[in-house]
C-alpha cells in the first residue's frame, strides 16, 4: 500500500532503442529552435516559444541551439555516458530484510540515503564474492535469463551514491531542463514493474515469474535513489525502450530555471548572481545575500536555518570578469568554477578578437545537486553554497 505522499508513476513501452529516442528529442528540438521559421534574417536563433524561454536569461535560445550542435559533435560520447550511467537494479534476496521493509514507503532524507547506501554495499559484497568464485556475475539477470547490460556489473556511482545527480539533469524536447534516470529493465515489460515516487525518494521495483520444467521462480529487484527538491515530482513519466532501458523524467520547477546555462563543453553550469540582481531579486525571491568568511577555498559551515551542514566555497576573480562571463558545474565529489570573457581590439585597422578564460575544480565532501547552489558574486569574491545532504543527515 502507498503512503500519503506516495504516487504510482505509469511506464509506457517504446519500440524505439535508447539512442534512437534521444536522436528523435534532439530532432524534434532542433526544428523548434533551429527551423526556418526562428531563423532571423542573419541565420541567428529567435527566442523559443514563450513556454519555452519565458522562466530563463535572455540568451537560453541561442544556448540551447548551442547545446543541439554541440551534442552533434559529441553524440558517441553522450550514449556512452547514457549507458555508463545506468542504475542496475538490486536483488531482493541480498538483503535480510522483508520486502515490506524494502519498499515500504519513502521517509525523510536520512533514511533515503540510508537506503542507498545499504544498496550498494549490498551490491559490492556481491560483486567480490563473484570475484572469489572467479564468476561473472549480473546484477540484473541472475540465474533467471535476465541478461544486464555489461556496463552496469559496476554500480553507477561507486564513489558515492549522489554521484549521479551530476548527469541527472538534460534538455527535454519541450527546451526545458529535465530531471531524467535511467534504468536497466531488460528482461522485464512495463507490466512487470511499478514505479513510486514521494517527496524525498523513488522506487522502481521488477517482479517476475519464469516457468520451467522444474518449476516456477519468481525474482524480484529493486532500486531506490535520491530526488532533489527543484524537481517537478508530480509530473514524472516513465518510458521504456525496446533495448530494456527505463526513463524516468520529469522537468525542473521554473523557478529553477532563471540561472541555468551550458558552459562550452554543452555541460550544464549555474551562473552566479550578481550584486545588482541580488538587490533586484531579493524582495520577490526573499534571496539572501551569501556571508565571505574570507577563507579561499572550499570549507564545510553550519546552516543557520536547518542547522544542517553546507559547503561554502570562495574563488577570487579578477576585475574584468562579470557575473554573466561566470559559470559554476558540478562533477563527481567536485565543484568547477569556470570564466570566459571576449574582447574586441580595435585599436587596429581590422578588429581582432581575444579570449580570455579560466578553470578551477575544488574538491568537496559529496556530489551536491547542481539546482542546490546558490552562486553569488561579490565584488571579486565568487561565493557557492550548497547543502551536504549526507553531512546534514548524521547530525
Amino acid at each position: 500500500m502507498l503512503g500519503q505522499d506516495s504516487k504510482h508513476v505509469s511506464v509506457s513501452k517504446d519500440a524505439r532503442t535508447l539512442e534512437q529516442r534521444h536522436k528523435d528529442m534532439v530532432s524534434k528540438l532542433r526544428h523548434t529552435v533551429a527551423g526556418p521559421s526562428n531563423r532571423g534574417s542573419n541565420g541567428a536563433a529567435q527566442n523559443l516559444p514563450v513556454h519555452m524561454h519565458h522562466h530563463h536569461h535572455p540568451d537560453w535560445s541561442n544556448d540551447v541551439s548551442n547545446w543541439i550542435d554541440g551534442m552533434d559533435r559529441t553524440w558517441n560520447a553522450e550514449m556512452r555516458r547514457m549507458r555508463r550511467g545506468l542504475f542496475p537494479l538490486v536483488p531482493v534476496d541480498l538483503f535480510d530484510d522483508g520486502l515490506h521493509e524494502l519498499l515500504a514507503p519513502h521517509g525523510d532524507v536520512p533514511s533515503i540515503l540510508d537506503r542507498m547506501d545499504r544498496q550498494m554495499d549490498a551490491m559490492r559484497r556481491q560483486m567480490e564474492s563473484a570475484m572469489d568464485m572467479n564468476g561473472k556475475q549480473q546484477i540484473l539477470g541472475g540465474d533467471n535469463g535476465f541478461h544486464a547490460h555489461e556496463d552496469t556489473l559496476v554500480p553507477y556511482g561507486t564513489c558515492g551514491p549522489l554521484d549521479y545527480l551530476k548527469d541527472a539533469y538534460e534538455l527535454g524536447e519541450d527546451g526545458r531542463v529535465h530531471f531524467k534516470v535511467r534504468f536497466n529493465v531488460e528482461g522485464y515489460g512495463p507490466e512487470d514493474i511499478k514505479v513510486t515516487t514521494s517527496d524525498h525518494g523513488l522506487t522502481v521495483h521488477a517482479k517476475k515469474s519464469t516457468n520451467s520444467e522444474t518449476g516456477s521462480t519468481t525474482r524480484e529487484y529493486f532500486r531506490t535513489i535520491y530526488l532533489p527538491p527543484s524537481i517537478e515530482k508530480d509530473h514524472f513519466q516513465g518510458n521504456m525502450t525496446e533495448d530494456g532501458i527505463l526513463t524516468l523524467e520529469t522537468p525542473v520547477n521554473t523557478k529553477s530555471h532563471n540561472v541555468v546555462t551550458f558552459n562550452r563543453d554543452h555541460q550544464l553550469a549555474v551562473k552566479p548572481i550578481s550584486d545588482m540582481e541580488l538587490k533586484e531579486r531579493a524582495p520577490v525571491d526573499g534571496l539572501l545575500a551569501l556571508k565571505s568568511t574570507g577563507t579561499h577555498g572550499p570549507t564545510v559551515i553550519t546552516d543557520e536555518k536547518t542547522g544542517g551542514q553546507k559547503l561554502h566555497l570562495e574563488v577570487p576573480i579578477e576585475s574584468e570578469f562579470a557575473a554573466d562571463n561566470l559559470c559554476v558545474r558540478v562533477d563527481s565529489n567536485r565543484v568547477i568554477v569556470s570564466g570566459r570573457k571576449q574582447y574586441v581590439d580595435e585599436t587596429t585597422s581590422s578588429k581582432g578578437v581575444h579570449v580570455k578564460e579560466f578553470t578551477r575544480s575544488y574538491e568537496i565532501p559529496e556530489t551536491v545537486d547542481t539546482f542546490s547552489i546558490n552562486t553569488q558574486l561579490h565584488g571579486s569574491t565568487l561565493l557557492v553554497e550548497a547543502p551536504l545532504l549526507h553531512a546534514s543527515g548524521s547530525h
